[in-house]
């Protein structure tokens, strides 16, 4: 199989030496030649037309900035290429909803990578949930703060997508946590928000922003988001009417304590992140071959993107 990547930037690439690991063929395009020899130097292979690229291969990667995601996910579909799209899914509901309907007319596997489905701290509570061991779910509490500078050293954020205000800030780009509350406690809504740029790290978009979500299952949840915290934090809760889940998403641990506060599970995984982007790569590989369907597919993802689309609304922030 030959897989298409188009976007070679940190994501893309980290795709790519995952496909080539899985014993894939790698084919990407990118307008940067510093970033075509990065593939190049990997094993993979760099094509200047983009067209032919998407025409001839046998799935798609769309890993390119945020704000082609839709455009190239458009193209892929026409093509009848299964994909695997980069988060966000878009920045505006407008043509998606259409879009998902044709993949879906076609046969085309939409795999949305929000990969937090992956980490084995959420696979383990999902079950727990399904399993109806924490009971009524009640409420959840979602943290997700870091140090920007931190993520890529060698990169000015100041200029990357992360600090346009109409496609980034910590709303789109840590959607992570909004699709761990939708996975965990169920569909919802957002009810209120609060976002500001903080001035602590010169950038133009929101980079601390809260949200309050409403569940169809009748649970509240509410997610932290930052760019500006030191040390790191990344962390859900989640109460029920039998217990309580802790979920230290950075740690790769998880507990479970009944009513009284007695242990009833607590696990630390010797896995990384590495290995969930491994996973999240073969579980694509597996839908594009037919085999499975999308632990996460395009109509999950939009639900979740409506809801940062809702939060935005309410913080006033400006609309892609």
């Amino acid at each position: 199989m030959t897989v298409a990547v188009l976007g070679l930037g940190s994501i893309g690439l980290r795709h790519a030496r995952n496909l080539i690991a899985l014993g894939k063929t790698v084919a990407g395009f990118d307008p940067s030649a510093d970033r075509c020899k990065a593939l190049t130097d990997i094993g993979g292979r760099a094509v200047a037309d983009r067209a032919a690229l998407i025409r001839d291969a046998e799935a798609v990667v769309v890993a390119s900035p945020n704000r082609f995601h839709l455009s190239d996910l458009s193209e892929a579909v026409e093509a009848g290429k299964p994909v695997f799209v980069e988060k966000p899914l878009s920045h505006t509901l407008g043509g998606a909803e259409a879009l998902l309907n044709r993949a879906q007319a076609q046969g085309v596997p939409v795999f949305a990578a929000l990969n937090l489905r992956f980490h084995p701290a959420v696979v383990e509570a999902r079950k727990r949930i399904t399993a109806g061991e924490l009971g009524h779910l009640l409420w959840g509490r979602l943290i997700c703060a870091s140090y920007l500078p931190d993520w890529r050293p060698g990169q000015d954020y100041r200029h990357g997508y992360a600090s346009d205000p109409a496609t980034g800030g910590v709303l789109f780009d840590i959607i992570h946590e909004f699709d761990v509350a939708h996975h965990l406690l169920g569909p919802a809504t957002a009810v209120a928000a609060q976002a500001r740029v903080s001035g602590t790290l010169e950038m133009r978009s929101e980079d601390v922003a809260d949200v309050l979500l409403r569940h169809q299952s009748g649970a509240t949840s509410s997610i932290h988001l930052d760019y500006i915290t030191r040390p790191a934090q990344r962390v859900t809760e989640i109460a029920g009417s039998d217990g309580f889940l802790r979920l230290d998403i950075a740690g790769r641990r998880v507990t479970m304590t009944d009513t009284k506060g007695g242990v009833r599970l607590e696990k630390t995984y010797v896995t990384t992140f590495d290995d969930d982007y491994r996973d999240e790569m073969a579980a694509f590989l597996a839908c594009a071959a037919g085999r499975e369907k999308p632990l996460c597919d395009g109509r999950e993802a939009l639900a979740v993107l409506a809801q940062v689309i809702e939060a935005r609304q309410l913080a006033a922030l400006p609309q892609a």
